[in-house]
């Protein structure tokens, strides 16, 4: 079994979204950002409370970037 998609933590009107994935294998936790089909960020957390922070912080910096207009 691989990844399982837990939350989507935020969305854009651009079709960008956060994900929240735990990989049952292992003790991390990825945030993950989308658009379509590609990954425009990715990062491993040890705590699902960090993670979420953090994506706070993402949805700020995809919000105000020129990529976000798209």
């Amino acid at each position: 079994m691989g990844e399982v998609p837990l939350a989507r933590l935020w969305h854009l009107a651009d079709g960008t979204s956060c994900l929240l994935l735990k990989d049952p294998r292992t003790e991390n936790w990825e945030l993950r950002v989308v658009r379509s089909d590609a990954t425009l960020r990715s990062e491993h957390f040890s705590s699902p409370i960090v993670a979420m922070a953090e994506a706070a912080q993402w949805r700020v910096a995809f919000e105000s970037s020129p990529e976000a207009s798209r």
